[in-house]
């Protein structure tokens, strides 16, 4: 059977393409129309290095398991600079390995960049073509099973075997689907909707199940179980630290135990102008605001106060407040000057790690993704889509927003077009439209030497989550733009207005106003509450000054978006000086102001 995307080969083109030294002929060698294999996206990565080396800088990270160069690349004007003071935005792509069409997005992204000089003038780039190397050349290998693992070894089952137990093409067409036996203790049935399609029986609806299912194999070991123990490994998108899964499938030995994630954390830790991060994969923040709902003993919009501290703040001990009510009862009660956020009231009433996202942030998610859907539209796309996955435990997504208080995005580029008949299954009505039948392998019945009579057939693997290669350059043109109307609300401080009052004898009072005049709020609600990333520094310097209020540092903890900050200044200047007022934001835009004293 044909398989209905067309396969890339193991062709090394690095050295041909880094041959290439002009960005318009590296731009016409890349033609999205199929998906291009780790070795494909590394050389174009060096060969659009090589066009542009004053704008271009390649980052190896380190190396996979299999020895492979873990490559960021780097775009902008302060590649050849060892400090940064642009803020930065990180792309990374298809980490998990089972997401082919992110990578392509990544290529595209670089390629536009390059294309439009402009977007370099004032932010830097890093991008991740190639999340997971070793897992993403598994899609190119036969038989084409969904695996994103990597091939260090593992022993899945714990037993006294590694890797022996994977699955078998048994019918020799190249896919790893699935086998149906009849079985009266089985939990499937065929799907009402397309009886082609199985599904779990509801026993709540009479339903008794007649299969049972297993994967296309062979009882390698003879424990009685099928394909439990196949060639590897560890999944890089799911083994970031936050709410990392301890001894479950994928995450390998502990949080960062491959070199990928550890060498991307610490890349990540090396550049604190890293103001935003999208990730291309399987999640969509950017059309659909991140879900909470995950299991906490705290709850932020329904917080009941201890007897003693409700006492205190002259509270119902009774009744439940939110996280904004607590703050704004404990406000008068605190010394002046003491911010009270949300980490000090999680202090105070023990309420542990935030696991779901905060208020403030969905918010601006909400808004975000309804201006998404205004572009999308704007652009003629009007097809109702099937919901992106999940974020999981452990992935990037997750560490970046929770752990980094970044602004946070993700793009799934392309889901299952929803059917016009509700009544028909989402993927053979595509299946039947669009594929022309060749993601689905017909049910077939054939001998299996334990199981007995057996059926072989299901979904080609990767048919419900990749889009045929002639839509992929179509796909990647409307949605990876969205990121350069994104990047325009990192936060900007800016110094709108400086007011100078001579109070007499030399003595000055300074007052400057500091506006955020971006939609996202500095630094975003849940790094407020975390006290990541620094904060922003404003100085007031000049010579022969001396503060009588004030101090020639002064940081900004936060400013939400379009709100703004007081800042006052009493100074002695006996001389005509000039002062320099400045806001140092690490990863974000920053501003100054120079003003005189004395007459000057």
């Amino acid at each position: 059977m044909k398989t209905y995307f067309r396969r890339s080969s193991f062709v090394l083109l690095a050295p041909c393409l880094a041959a290439i030294l002009s960005f318009p002929s590296v731009a016409q060698q890349l033609v999205f129309d199929k998906y291009h294999t780790p070795a494909e996206i590394s050389g174009f990565v060096s060969a659009f290095a090589k066009s542009q080396p004053d704008l271009i800088k390649v980052h190896s990270l380190a190396k996979t398991y299999q020895g492979v160069d873990y490559q960021v690349i780097e775009i902008g004007k302060e590649t050849k600079s060892t400090a940064h003071n642009n803020p930065a935005v990180l792309v990374v792509a298809n980490l998990e390995a089972t997401a082919p069409l992110a990578s392509e997005g990544a290529l595209l992204l670089i390629r536009e960049l390059l294309k439009n000089p402009e977007r370099l003038d004032s932010l830097t780039w890093y991008v991740l073509a190639c999340g997971n190397p070793d897992g993403a050349a598994n899609f190119f290998r036969k038989p084409l099973i969904v695996d994103g693992r990597n091939l260090r070894p593992w022993n899945d089952d714990m037993d006294e075997q590694t890797d022996e137990d994977g699955p078998d093409d048994l019918n020799a067409d190249g896919f790893i689907t699935q086998m149906r036996v009849k079985d009266p203790e089985g939990s499937y049935i065929p799907d009402e909707k397309d009886p082609r399609m199985m599904k779990r029986a509801d026993l709540t609806k009479g339903e008794k199940g007649i299969y049972k299912l297993y994967p296309e194999g062979i009882d390698n070991d003879g424990d009685g179980q099928y394909n439990e123990d196949g060639t590897g490994g560890t999944n890089i998108g799911i083994t970031f630290p936050f709410l990392y899964g301890y001894n479950q499938p994928g995450t390998g030995v502990w949080s960062g135990s491959e070199s990928e994630v550890y060498s991307l954390m610490q890349f990540v830790n090396a550049h604190p102008e890293i103001a935003m991060t999208m990730t291309y994969g399987s999640t969509n923040w950017c059309l659909y605001p991140p879900k909470g709902s995950r299991k906490s003993s705290m709850s932020l919009s329904s917080i009941k106060l201890p007897q003693r501290l409700a006492q205190r703040l002259n509270a119902d001990p009774d009744k439940s407040y939110s996280l904004d009510e607590v703050k704004e009862m404990l406000r008068p009660t605190v010394p002046p000057g003491t911010v009270v956020d949300d980490a000090m009231v999680s202090g105070m009433l023990d309420m542990g790690a935030v696991i779901n996202p905060l208020e403030g942030d969905l918010k601006l998610y909400s808004a975000m993704a309804d201006k998404y859907k205004k572009y999308l539209k704007s652009k003629g796309w009007t097809e109702k889509r099937m919901d992106p996955q999940r974020d999981k435990d452990g992935s990037f997504e997750l560490w970046s927003y929770y752990q980094l208080g970044l602004p946070t995005f993700s793009m799934d580029l392309w889901a299952l077009p929803k059917p016009k008949d509700s009544l028909k299954n989402a993927f053979m009505a595509y299946n039947d439209s669009i594929l022309g039948g060749k993601g689905f392998v017909a049910w077939k019945e054939t001998d299996h030497p334990t199981l007995g009579k057996v059926e072989i057939g299901g979904n080609i693997p990767y048919s419900e989550v990749l889009p045929l290669p002639r839509q992929i350059d179509s796909l990647l043109k409307v949605q990876v733009p969205w990121i350069f109307d994104l990047v325009k609300q990192i936060p900007e401080l800016k110094i709108e207005e400086v007011k100078v009052e001579f109070q007499g004898a030399g003595i000055y009072r300074v007052t400057a106003w500091v506006r955020n005049t971006k939609q996202f709020s500095f630094p975003m609600a849940i790094g407020q509450r975390t006290k990541v990333p620094a904060p922003a520094i404003v100085t007031f310097t000049g010579k022969g000054i001396s503060f009588l209020s004030g101090r020639e540092r002064i940081p900004i903890e936060s400013i939400n978006g379009f709100d703004q900050q007081k800042l006052t200044w009493i100074v002695r200047a006996d001389k005509p000086v000039e002062i320099q007022i400045k806001v140092h934001p690490v990863n974000a835009f920053g501003s100054e102001k120079s003003i005189k004293l004395g007459g000057i």
